[in-house]
């Protein structure tokens, strides 16, 4: 029986023709495609991200908020606590979604996929077909190289998160930006308050029953169950690095939140946003050129 569309004589990791002789080159399979953002090995980028939230989550929970006054220390719990955990799964979520094209997904990354070089790349479509993932993959598709697949209505791959964004796991993405943003800012607030109510009146503080009968010197953290007895130093450095680190994320996140409004305003992606900034920066090469070319005529 004949394949109509053809796709049973596409060569399985090969690439179109890269010469004018019309004869494919041949790749060698070299890694299997990145099913989610839990494929081994994890980036660099993704070990900071989980790093930073295990020390928030640790300063902020386990020492800050059992020194805050009652009943402030249980409202904190319950705010700040419900938004690491609604954060927590927003990143878990998104970075579990696989957002490949169902074909792709339909292959089951059974088999190591071919890569190539990328002067060859604008080769790897024909009618459709991508000949890297060996899937028809429609015209929506666009072929991730990092995590080696091609997905539909392409974002963004995000290092942070070892993973493309695409449309089945974009809101998720959003999601967890906005998450992000309430949850720096609240934990900031809190060391901030902290830091500050230590100089001004740290009796405020100092509400738990381990602190009587101690001096006025000595601090504990992880309070109530585990107290472990520190200088006022300790508190501090750790107040005053996360105020750092908090403020840095702050500032990152919240451009990157108020960057995807502007782009859900546009109705583009960030992507399309990348391919109208390179044409324009073309465009205005290109305007630049023109009268010196003017001139020599």
């Amino acid at each position: 029986m004949i394949c109509p569309k053809g796709c049973c004589a596409r060569p399985h990791g090969k690439i179109a023709p890269t010469h004018a002789g019309g004869q494919s080159q041949s790749v060698t399979p070299v890694r299997y495609g990145s099913r989610n953002g839990w494929t081994l090995p994890p980036t660099k980028k993704q070990l900071v991200v989980w790093m930073y939230y295990a020390y928030f989550a640790v300063v902020t929970l386990g020492i800050y908020i059992p020194l805050l006054p009652s009943p402030w220390n249980l409202v904190s719990y319950g705010v700040v606590g419900g938004v690491f955990f609604l954060h927590l799964v927003a990143y878990v979520t998104t970075a579990s979604i696989d957002a490949a094209h169902p074909n792709v997904r339909a292959n089951n990354y059974s088999s190591p996929l071919p890569t190539i070089h990328r002067s060859q790349r604008e080769f790897i479509f024909k009618d459709e077909y991508c000949t890297v993932c060996q899937a028809e993959v429609g015209p929506k598709a666009k072929h991730c190289w990092a995590c080696n697949k091609c997905v539909i209505d392409f974002d963004h791959h995000c290092m942070w998160l070892n993973t493309c964004i695409a449309r089945r796991n974009y809101w998720f993405f959003f999601a967890m930006v906005v998450s992000g943003v309430i949850l720096l800012l609240l934990v900031v607030i809190i060391a901030l308050f902290v830091f500050i109510e230590h100089y001004i009146n740290p009796a405020m503080l100092r509400t738990a029953p381990q602190f009587q009968n101690v001096k006025s010197s000595a601090w504990f953290l992880f309070l109530p169950l585990a107290a472990v007895e520190v200088n006022a130093v300790s508190l501090l450095v750790l107040g005053g690095l996360i105020v750092l680190l908090g403020l840095n994320s702050l500032v990152r996140m919240t451009y990157l939140l108020g960057f995807h409004i502007y782009l859900l305003c546009k109705n583009i992606s960030t992507y399309d946003y990348i391919l109208r900034e390179r044409e324009a920066e073309r465009d205005a090469e290109a305007a630049l050129k023109e009268p010196s070319r003017c001139g020599r005529i």
